[in-house]
């Protein structure tokens, strides 16, 4: 059976926005009611007819993850730029009748969907039965968007949006209302605790993740210290010169891994270390505009970089997260690791949470 198709056409639809020349599979716009349950891949119920929403209620297909964005006719108008988009509302509203969990996705845009359409929004989905999750992710934009309408969000309208949320959640008990790490970044704010985001219902789409990330990484590094008490370090070889590590992350996480290393440092003693580390981020040139999380960045991107490093050489080991390959272990311009070792043996690739990161310093 084939995958049903995205027919809409949505405003700042990312996939729209790509370049020619990635991984055949990014162009594929599918809206399935089974890849969501299956892979939690978010739908938009647009393209659904009554014996859709028929055998998922029969089949008890749940949870689903919901693209939805706004509750509001004119808006949705602007957002879908399709007819017949509404019936997601209704459709949404049966589901929700017949017991089926939703996680929600509503992708904020600046002067769009945002202010007081989003409250209304938020106010809408509060008011059905078994929405679990509702995630509010900011618009990516490309230099390949040709919608002059679309505008990234700054600093000033994130810290608006955050103060919005933090008041509705507060104010109306409306609890399962989560950010993306984006926004926080964006204003310049601390990523919340862990305890913020419950469950992490929605972690795979970058909201808690660098929560999470930080907790598992402190577990680890206040683990070893207890370990080696003795020695009062936790990175107890010392062979005198230290070893020379370079991170490459991204422009939204070059500061957060900073401050990783400012936790090891308060744990252990700068003179305990047996390691320098430097972080750099890696500018995404591939897709450029406001596209800034280390997920999107490609083999490229990270070539340029490397290679624009004049002292390369004084490093010993290079760690790049594995989050920029696919299950197959695929780069969005359709590389793999072996394509990454051809440019430097040094390069290692990290799993992308806490754990793997403290591990991987702590055996330097």
């Amino acid at each position: 059976m084939s995958i049903k198709k995205c027919r809409n056409k949505c405003i700042f639809c990312f996939i729209d926005q790509l370049p020619k020349g990635l991984r055949k599979t990014l162009y594929l716009k599918d809206d399935d009611y089974l890849e969501s349950f299956k892979y939690g891949n978010f739908i938009t119920l647009t393209n659904l007819n009554e014996r859709d929403i028929e055998k998922i209620t029969k089949y008890n297909l749940s949870p689903l993850y919901i693209s939805f964005h706004s509750a509001d006719l004119k808006t949705r108008d602007i957002i879908f730029n399709k007819k017949g988009h509404f019936r997601a509302v209704d459709f949404l509203k049966v589901l929700d009748k017949h017991n089926i969990v939703t996680n929600i996705q509503i992708v904020v845009c600046p002067g769009i969907n945002d202010g007081i359409d989003l409250k209304n929004t938020l106010f809408f989905l509060n008011r059905l039965s078994n929405v679990h999750s509702i995630g509010l992710v900011p618009v990516g934009i490309t230099r390949y968007n040709k919608n002059k309408r679309l505008r990234p969000f700054d600093k000033i309208i994130s810290n608006d949006l955050i103060s919005l949320v933090d008041d509705i959640k507060f104010n109306e008990k409306i609890k399962n209302i989560y950010l993306s790490d984006e926004f926080y970044i964006i204003a310049g704010k601390n990523i919340p605790g862990i305890n913020y985001y419950d469950d992490f219902p929605q972690i795979e789409n970058g909201i808690g993740l660098l929560a999470d990330f930080k907790n598992d990484f402190i577990n680890i590094l206040d683990k070893s210290v207890i370990k080696n008490a003795d020695t009062a370090i936790a990175t107890v070889k010392k062979t005198g010169e230290k070893t020379n590590i370079l991170v490459l992350t991204s422009e939204y996480s070059k500061n957060f891994i900073k401050s990783l290393a400012g936790e090891l440092i308060n744990r252990v003693g700068k003179l305990n270390l047996n390691f320098n580390m430097n972080v750099m981020a890696v500018k995404n040139e591939i897709f450029g505009g406001n596209v800034k999380v280390t997920g999107l960045l490609s083999f490229d991107d990270f070539t340029r970089h490397i290679t624009s490093i004049k002292d390369i050489n004084n490093y010993d080991k290079i760690f790049i997260s594995d989050i920029i390959f696919n299950k197959e272990g695929i780069t969005l311009d359709d590389k793999n690791k072996k394509d990454f070792r051809k440019i430097s043996g040094k390069i290692s690739f990290v799993k992308n949470n806490g754990k793997s990161f403290a591990r991987e310093l702590l055996k330097i």
